[in-house]
């Protein structure tokens, strides 16, 4: 005699024993990851269009160098690198994003669940 619905449940809570280490690597919760996905987006494209910019020697830019024309390089360089810290930043947080959903699908009996 099965209950309707039982090895829905039994696979997940097969799954949620299985990969239990694993989705006990949240860091941040839901919101937090869709928060810093979005904004490290933003910056990552804003940063290398400056560092594109910058690298271009681009006149609108000559007051942030100060008036230095020998400034535009390293200020490229530096856009380059925050540009990269910021992907990395938002794969991380992508990753979050994606096992904070796959954690939200396991029913709420399992979520109750301690690590």
């Amino acid at each position: 005699n099965t209950v309707v619905g039982q090895p829905a449940r039994s696979f997940k809570l097969s799954y949620y024993n299985e990969y239990k280490s694993y989705l006990s690597m949240r860091v941040c919760g839901p919101k937090t990851s869709t928060c810093l996905v979005l904004l490290s987006a933003w910056g990552t494209v804003m940063l290398l269009l400056l560092g594109v910019f910058f690298h271009s020697k681009s006149v609108i830019l000559y007051k942030d160098v100060n008036y230095k024309v020998e400034l535009y390089d390293s200020a490229a360089t530096s856009c380059f690198i925050a540009g990269g810290a910021y992907l990395v930043i938002g794969l991380i947080s992508f990753w979050q994003k994606v096992l904070n959903d796959r954690y939200q699908a396991l029913e709420p009996e399992t979520t109750n669940i301690m690590f």
